[in-house]
């Protein structure tokens, strides 16, 4: 069956055209073109913006190929200024996780200058060797569509870079949702870095990084746990208490869980969580044993503390188990060099 990219628009322009507006940003990775059933044919579609969300006073343009940008007036000039979009992209990354939408976090590496030429954002050229979120979507859209069944079947096999990089994400209205920013500002109440941090647990979770999913879900744990523990320390009228116990070296986050426990703060089916979850990053710290059992004790631990805090947790992805591949060939060949 026939595949035609029909560009409507040449993506050229991203290239000559002397007049447009300056961003800067990068795209969510994996890859996703939103709100659309079926992966678009126009490369122009994918950098199309279509919607605007303010983040702490910031407006950062969202295109369908998820690409996050905000107006580049020359403030992003230091590494300090470039912390500060970091942190404020990671804002939405988070939300975009806890929407069902799990995204690797932001940072410095991924983002670069782009182009805004009409209602359409690309990032063009680039440095370094991590392109996959910079300007490797616009050198994918660029590709032209090719047969993979030539020569040997009169039947065509379209193979189009963007049909195997982008994954459609048919959720109507999940930008609008994700605008509200209803979730992801009451982990950063918490601790800055605690949006990038749930982000990057759900992340490493879809990519099966065990080791990264069981240490990263753990200080997601233990940040809101001791959120908790101070929370708890300051309802106590006895200040010499409240001292002694303000020492983590004895009331390590382990005895801080039993006595959230005995207090009536934790759920009994949390705290059990929580325990399961700090062996298994212990089994790791001290013995380097991961396993997928373990991650995905880690994820359900950390799912139990970030409700804690008002998040919906509803659609923030566990640990899953997945497999995929091609099947075997109608006649196995022996290789031609030693290979056993």
């Amino acid at each position: 069956m026939a595949f035609n990219v029909s560009e409507r628009l040449p993506l050229s322009r991203f290239i000559f055209e002397r007049s447009w507006t300056p961003v800067r940003g990068t795209y969510l990775y994996p890859l996703k073109v939103l709100e659309v059933d079926e992966r678009p044919t126009d490369p122009n579609d994918y950098l199309e913006v279509i919607g605007i969300v303010p983040v702490t006073g910031v407006d950062v343009a969202i295109t369908r190929g998820g690409g996050l940008f905000a107006r580049d007036r020359g403030q992003y000039s230091t590494p300090q200024a470039i912390d500060t979009l970091v942190n404020l992209l990671n804002l939405l990354t988070c939300e975009f996780t806890l929407a069902g939408l799990a995204s690797q976090p932001v940072t410095d590496i991924d983002m670069q200058s782009a182009k805004l030429i009409g209602q359409h954002i690309s990032i063009t050229g680039g440095w370094g060797s991590f392109g996959d979120r910079t300007w490797g979507p616009y050198s994918l859209l660029c590709m032209a569509p090719r047969d993979m069944s030539a020569p040997y079947s009169t039947t065509a096999n379209p193979y189009w870079p963007p049909n195997f990089y982008w994954t459609a994400h048919g959720e109507k209205g999940i930008v609008d949702t994700v605008g509200k920013l209803a979730n992801a500002p009451l982990l950063g109440a918490v601790a800055p870095t605690l949006p990038s941090l749930v982000a990057a647990a759900a992340f490493h979770a879809a990519r099966h990084n065990l080791s990264e999913t069981i240490i990263t879900s753990w200080v997601v744990v233990e940040l809101i746990l001791y959120h908790q523990w101070i929370g708890y320390l300051k309802s106590l009228s006895d200040s010499a208490r409240r001292r002694r116990l303000e020492d983590t070296r004895t009331y390590s986050a382990g005895v801080q869980a039993e006595v959230l426990l005995t207090a009536g703060l934790i759920q009994d089916d949390t705290y059990s969580k929580v325990q399961s979850a700090r062996k298994t990053r212990n089994d790791f710290a001290h013995r380097g044993v991961a396993s997928a059992d373990g991650a995905a004790q880690g994820m359900e631990a950390m799912r139990a503390m970030v409700s804690f805090l008002g998040v919906r947790v509803d659609r923030l992805s566990g640990f899953s188990y997945q497999s995929g591949g091609i099947g075997s060939p109608a006649t196995e060949l022996e290789p031609e060099f030693p290979f056993n």
